[in-house]
């Protein structure tokens, strides 16, 4: 069996880089095959994981942030190799749906011994995500947050841009589709689950499961900014559920589209259309799971 690690050196500051030697190590402990390459770049991790595909390797390894695992999704699905996950970067949500975790040690193991599992994936607009799509307000905070970035680092550039955010976001009218029905209305942010966690472990549809075949979707119609204080604790927690302005819903496919350009958070990517198109691809990609 041979691995391919596909390891992001500017992940979690260098975090993702210095996980390199641990893993050298931990696949000479365990005989196996592997071959370590970096990025360099935007849209190496999907290039590295394509010709890894492409080559034979039976594993792939995404080692870095969401980032980074949303660059290797996009250069594996849908062919027979199965993607393996070491965290290693400032935010790793996705994980969060499949692992207790665990020393990093006993997750790169579980790379090498864990069983694959189809899992499904979320496609929007011909680009593939493993975790969460979004628009709206959470979005806006991404895009704020790499500007902060100039100027905080860490978690203060998040919190300055969550707090600019609540401050001038207005909502945007956006047209939602789900099964046949659609509504209009002005909102604070939609988010489309196939995962549970995303933001740093936020919780916005608590039901998710990444093996339903379906989407989970939170919409939260614009509040006041006094209320935009007193939801997103619950949000964090996904106790979001008995306030007035939430709803859920449960579909394979969902149509958003706005008279404005809309920010689309694709795992912490942003791309803009005024459309987006979302739909669920089941058992799209294997996953390697931890050993019990």
């Amino acid at each position: 069996m041979s691995l391919l690690f596909v390891v992001n050196p500017e992940a979690g500051k260098g975090k993702a880089k210095s996980l390199i030697p641990l893993i050298e190590r931990t696949c000479r402990e365990n005989n196996v095959e592997y071959e370590i390459r970096q990025t360099s770049g935007p849209g190496d991790g999907t290039r590295i994981a394509k010709w890894g595909a492409e080559n034979g390797f039976k594993r792939i390894v995404s080692v870095g942030g969401d980032g980074t695992l949303n660059e290797v999704v996009n250069g594996m699905a849908g062919g027979s190799a199965a993607l393996g996950i070491i965290p290693g970067g400032s935010g790793n949500d996705f994980i969060r749906s499949i692992d207790s975790h665990k020393p990093l040690e006993e997750v790169i193991v579980d790379v090498i011994k864990g069983i694959p599992e189809r899992v499904d994936l979320g496609l929007c607009n011909g680009r593939y995500f493993i975790n969460v799509g979004s628009v709206g307000f959470d979005a806006e905070v991404v895009i704020k947050t790499e500007s902060a970035k100039r100027f905080f680092s860490g978690k203060a550039a998040y919190v300055a841009a969550l707090l600019n955010t609540i401050f001038t976001y207005k909502g945007k009218m956006i047209r939602i589709e789900v099964d046949g029905k659609a509504i209009e209305t002005n909102t604070l942010l939609i988010a489309i689950a196939n995962g549970r966690y995303y933001g740093g472990g936020m919780i916005p549809a608590p039901e998710a499961d990444i093996k339903d075949g379906c989407f989970d979707i939170c919409h939260i119609r614009m509040v006041s900014k006094l209320k935009i204080f007193a939801l997103f604790p619950r949000f964090m927690k996904g106790k979001h559920g008995s306030i007035n302005e939430v709803s859920f819903y449960r579909s394979k496919r969902v149509k958003l589209s706005s008279n404005e350009s809309l920010s689309i958070n694709i795992d912490g990517e942003i791309i803009k259309d005024n459309t987006a198109e979302f739909e669920i691809i089941e058992g799209a990609i294997n996953v390697i799971f931890p050993r019990k």
